[in-house]
């Protein structure tokens, strides 16, 4: 049985069982140590990270401008890394100096492979122009395990295609998103791996049912299983792009949080004259964004008191949308939004 075929309610049945047992994230013999969702003492050290989402340099006018007071901030701020949760850019030869900007970081950056970086050409392209280690792979640093999840996979007929040149455009939603079966045996043995505790980045949400992954619930539980068999959190905050929407749940201690675009909220309806007409006429896509005056990008900082805090920015409409354009996509209590909300959460 693939993992899309996996529903919430079959979380605990015999298949799931079968596949995290194999992939040795459970034990037949039971669970020792702490108990389930307490925290090792010493666990957590200080660390800081910047973390963008979805700042779409070919679709925005001011997307330079943009990452440019990103990176201001980034210097002043002095993270342990930055990380961007994709739809950064095409991987074209015109966009080589906007990624280099976001290399020049004082400090390792890395990238998350969002669906729109598959636009243009192959997954592989876009790989090899961010410089990054693989469409999916992990990193330690100051003390934590990171994992960079890659959800840009068709799922038809049996098999996971991966995105390239478009092609999930040709498909509904309930056959795009996902993570392949091969991702989540890396995941799982991954996880099993490492002993530090661990951050979780995507670019599509684990947690989210609108244009989230469909077989999140099984990834869910590999997260989950995790921390039990770590005997404590392992497992602190999934951190996602995808849906320009600021949004935060803590479900079974682990803090799901989906970081809204550094650019604008998308409507699926056009609503033109709202911008200058050369602007229009340049981006051709302009009139279904509202755009954000300010660039949205938030700092998560980690400290020994066991407390996660983000601090992200307040901003408001560079030309306010109408009221029924922003109820559309209200999703978990909480509509679209030129912010990114400060949050702190109890690890």
């Amino acid at each position: 049985m693939k993992t899309n075929d996996l529903t919430s309610s079959e979380r605990t049945g015999q298949t799931r069982r079968t596949f995290l047992q194999k992939a040795g994230l459970l034990s037949m013999a039971g669970i020792t140590g702490l108990g389930a969702g307490q925290c090792a003492k010493g666990v957590f050290r200080p660390l800081k990270f910047g973390i963008i989402a979805d700042i779409h340099r070919d679709l925005t006018p001011d997307a330079d401008e943009r990452l440019n007071i990103f990176m201001k901030r980034v210097e002043a701020e002095q993270p342990d890394f930055i990380i961007s949760l994709g739809d950064f850019a095409h991987p074209l030869p015109g966009n080589r100096p906007f990624a280099e900007r976001f290399r020049q970081a004082p400090c390792p950056a890395w990238h998350v492979l969002g669906n729109h970086e598959n636009d243009r050409g192959t997954k592989a392209d876009a790989v090899t122009f961010l410089e990054m280690p693989a469409p999916y792979y992990s990193f330690d640093t100051g003390g934590y395990h990171c994992v960079v999840l890659d959800g840009n996979y068709i799922y038809d007929d049996g098999a996971f295609i991966d995105y390239e040149k478009g092609n999930y455009f040709r498909y509904d939603d309930g056959h795009v998103s996902y993570i392949s079966d091969e991702q989540c045996e890396w995941l799982a043995a991954d996880l099993k791996s490492t002993s530090l505790p661990t951050l979780i980045f995507s670019h599509q949400s684990l947690l989210h049912d609108l244009y989230g992954i469909p077989n999140r619930a099984f990834v869910q539980q590999l997260l989950e299983t995790a921390n039990e068999q770590a005997g404590f959190n392992k497992v602190v905050a999934c951190f996602n792009g995808h849906h320009h929407q600021d949004f935060y749940r803590c479900i079974n201690r682990i803090h799901y949080f989906s970081i809204n675009s550094v650019s604008y909220k998308w409507h699926d309806r056009s609503i033109p004259g709202r911008y200058a007409p050369e602007l229009e006429a340049k981006y051709g896509q302009l009139s279904h964004m509202s755009l954000y005056r300010d660039a949205l990008f938030a700092f998560v900082s980690i400290d020994p008191h066991d407390r996660l805090s983000l601090r992200g920015v307040m901003s408001q409409w560079a030309v306010p949308p109408p009221e029924n354009i922003l109820s559309e996509s209200v999703r978990f209590g909480r509509e679209s939004s030129p912010h990114i909300l400060d949050r702190q959460c109890n690890l």
